[in-house]
């Protein structure tokens, strides 16, 4: 029997048998009819987790080279593009974005040139629909190539944080205008102050009306080597300035802010009730040297930077898990994919897990909790004749609107 469970993770168990390539910190994405999974970098062995204290290692090969896509109503993978489609090993993938039918990614050719003249930037533009791939040469002040994961869209530029050369610590703004394909520099960071107390590279950037705001797992000023969140960094787009914010706790729960930590999941989405823009960050791993990882999920109002533990609401992730990645859905449903996860059985490797898990955040549309029904009671619809969904009472226009 079908029982709307908001707040509740719910495992997706796929109909078709797939091998999913190994990958830790990939970045999914969903439009509400899939689940877009790319980037990360490819296992080559365990990655260890220090719960004793001592030091130990882990190896990855270069970043991985393909997209693969979860289709949520006939509950299979399938693989849209691999490293014969996108870029190869000679371009890095820096930054990328996710827009409406498009997933473009930023990249600089290997080796990585100091010389600003020698630098080669090249955006290539993946139509999801037509399953194009579109590259782009871009010039001007092309940053180095440590920025951020994600570009973020305003106006007609594209914008990144990131650093002018090799070892800077000082956070800069960058930006590519997309008419021109012409990166400029938005900002210049004068040198050490309270505002550059960030960055080592591929921090993740939210934005809300004109403001960037800046999260990474790993901060350099942090001689624990994790991310404390009761302060965060922004970038004003109007008054070209940083700034920094001070952030709320959840007075009821303890504690009331998340605890530091790093290698945690974090996503963003537009509340589609009040339309204010949420950041949600979920599990990862404690201090250097500790045996903590978390299952706990909270939520960051940016209108008024207020945190939120919704643990509260009996949203926790179904295990302790780091180097996982998450996304919401336009209609308000989290999803969260892989990750390691802490594992019982021995002391010190935890185990690496290729799962997908989602779980509403809010009380959805009728019609939304209506489709969720339907495809329990009859999981072989899309497969099935016109007629025959038309014989069991089911509106076509019901089913052609929820797939693609």
């Amino acid at each position: 029997m079908y029982v709307f469970k908001p707040h509740v993770f719910t495992e997706h168990s796929p109909k078709n048998i797939v091998t999913l390539v190994r990958r830790m910190a990939s970045k999914i994405q969903c439009d509400g009819k899939n689940i877009y999974i790319y980037s990360g970098e490819r296992l080559t062995f365990s990655e260890s987790l220090d719960l004793s204290g001592n030091f130990l290692f882990a190896t990855s090969e270069p970043k991985v080279r393909d997209i693969e896509v979860y289709n949520l109503a006939r509950q299979q993978w399938r693989l849209m593009w691999n490293e014969n489609n996108l870029p190869d090993n000679n371009d890095f993938i820096c930054s990328t974005i996710f827009e409406s039918n498009y997933l473009v990614f930023c990249t600089l050719q290997v080796p990585f040139n100091r010389e600003l003249s020698d630098r080669i930037c090249r955006l290539h533009i993946c139509n999801l629909n037509t399953k194009s791939v579109l590259v782009k040469e871009t010039t001007g002040q092309i940053p180095y190539a440590t920025f951020s994961k994600n570009l973020i869209r305003h106006g007609k530029y594209l914008y990144v944080v990131g650093f002018k050369a090799l070892l800077q610590k000082f956070p800069d703004v960058y930006k590519l205008n997309m008419e021109n394909g012409v990166w400029e520099v938005d900002y210049i960071c004068p040198g050490p102050n309270d505002y550059t107390l960030i960055l080592r590279s591929l921090h993740t950037l939210v934005y809300d009306k004109n403001m960037i705001y800046v999260f990474d797992d790993k901060r350099i000023d942090s001689e624990l080597d994790t991310f404390h969140l009761h302060e965060i960094l922004a970038f004003d787009l109007e008054k070209h300035c940083w700034i920094i914010g001070k952030t709320l706790g959840d007075e009821n729960h303890i504690p009331q802010y998340p605890t530091r930590r790093k290698k945690f999941a974090l996503t963003s989405y537009s509340d589609p009730d009040s339309g204010e823009i949420n950041v949600i960050i979920s599990g990862g791993m404690g201090y250097y040297g500790t045996r903590d990882i978390y299952n706990d999920v909270w939520r960051l109002s940016l209108t008024s930077l207020k945190w939120t533990s919704l643990g509260r609401f009996g949203i926790v992730l179904p295990c302790q898990v780091y180097s996982h990645s998450m996304t919401v859905s336009p209609a308000g449903k989290l999803f969260t994919f892989g990750g390691w996860i802490a594992n019982k059985n021995t002391r010190y490797y935890p185990t690496f897990i290729s799962t997908l898990h989602s779980t509403w955040l809010r009380i959805p549309k009728l019609t939304d909790i209506c489709w969720e029904a339907v495809l329990h009671y009859y999981p072989n619809l899309i497969s099935m004749t016109d007629e025959e969904i038309m014989s069991l009472g089911l509106p076509l226009q019901l089913l052609k609107s929820r797939i693609n």
